[in-house]
Order: structure tokens, then sequence, then C-alpha cells
């Protein structure tokens, strides 16, 4: 089935009016029967294009561990999977951000490399998914290469690319992709979208959040 075919687009037709605007305004996207612009939806796309609203946003409630509630527990069982295979043992090396802890490392890594190399790594406070509380940058203990590509070829980082999709867990940034996602390949960075999206996008053999929901290209901020 087209994709095109299969977007449904959760806005009304305005006839007029400053209330019927709003009401459309407020009606969220969403795509495949995804809310994608909600910023509390598990499926919100966030990128360079798409920032949250509101860009201050955070997360309602917190689970075990520092993310949104569905993804720290989905993490739980995800951890326990890995450490029961024989894996690893899987930690968050970074969870939620909120908008002013974003707002201080996108600074610091701009001012570091420079804005286009550091714009590649680190995203503008109100567009990362770090702030959404669903996305996580994963280690292993004892396995090292913690928020480095190397993090790619440790079997914890192996069993992720094989299993996260039966959890709820997205490879966020591949590697290949940075003129689709705007960001460098990032091996550590995963993103809870919930099983039901995971699994579709597992099945369809995609990789790429953008590409799967018929988005376009993120590379850059729109100015």
């Amino acid at each position: 089935m087209s994709l095109a075919l299969s977007i449904a687009i959760g806005t009304t037709v305005v006839l007029g009016g400053s209330s019927a605007l709003s009401a459309a305004a407020a009606t969220p996207t969403t795509v495949l029967g995804y809310d994608i612009d909600s910023a509390s939806s598990l499926t919100v796309v966030v990128n360079k294009t798409r920032p949250l609203t509101p860009v201050t946003y955070g997360p309602a409630e917190f689970g075990a561990v520092n993310l949104a509630k569905p993804a720290a527990d989905a993490f739980a069982r995800m951890r326990h999977g890995m450490s029961k295979a024989g894996d690893g043992d899987l930690y968050i090396s970074s969870g939620y951000r909120g908008y002013y802890s974003q707002r201080a490392i996108y600074r610091r890594d701009v001012a570091k490399l420079g804005l286009l190399r550091g714009q590649r790594l680190a995203a503008k406070p109100g567009y990362s998914e770090h702030q959404t509380g669903l996305a996580a940058d994963l280690a292993a203990y004892g396995q090292g290469c913690v928020v480095k590509v190397c993090f790619s070829t440790t079997k914890a980082s192996k069993w992720l690319v094989a299993n996260a999709w039966r959890y709820g867990f997205i490879l966020r940034y591949p590697q290949g992709q940075t003129k689709v996602t705007g960001y460098q390949f990032e091996p550590w960075h995963y993103r809870f979208v919930g099983k039901t999206l995971s699994i579709q996008m597992h099945k369809a053999k995609a990789t790429v959040l953008e590409t799967f929901l018929g988005l376009p290209p993120a590379p850059d901020y729109v100015p």
C-alpha cells in the first residue's frame, strides 16, 4: 500500500473564523494511525524541522530510571533480555534531559566542534528526543565505547540491533542516514516508539523513522 494513501492528516477543513482555526491547529497529525505531533505521544516525531510543542515540554510521569514511564518499563524488560542472553548488563548513559539541560549541551558542543559538527551531534533545545523522555543513550558495563561510534562493535550493540524492536525501541540515527535524520551515526541512541510501530518497522525492514512514515528529510534547521 502506498504511504501517500496511508497518510491520514488529522486536521479539519477551515471554513472561516478564529475558533475554527484554533480547532484545526489543535488537532494532531496522524500518519499510518500514529500521532506524530503531540509531545506526549509515544510516536511523536522530533527532528530539526519538527520541534516539540511546547518547546519546554517534559514528561508527566517518570519510571524507575530517568525516562518517561512507558520507556522506563520497556527498558527494564530489554535490560533483562540482554542479560539473560549473556550479551551484557545494559545501562542508560543519558536519558531524559530538560529544555535547559539540552540548551547547555547544545551550546557546549557547538562551541567545541563548530556549528555544523555540533549540530550533527547535539539538538537544539526543544528539538531533542531526549526531552520527550523516550530516548536513551545506551551502554553496557565493562564493554567501553560509551557514547562513541565504536559502541557499534560491542556485544551489547549487536544484541540491540537484533532485538531492540521486540521491546518497542528503534535505533534512531542509523549509519549513512545523516541527510535524512540530520545527525551522525549514533549507535548508542535508541528511541522508544512502542511495540506496534517498532514491529511494523522491523517487518518492513525500515531503519529510519522519517522514511517509514513518509515524512520529508530533516537534515538542517529551518531558518
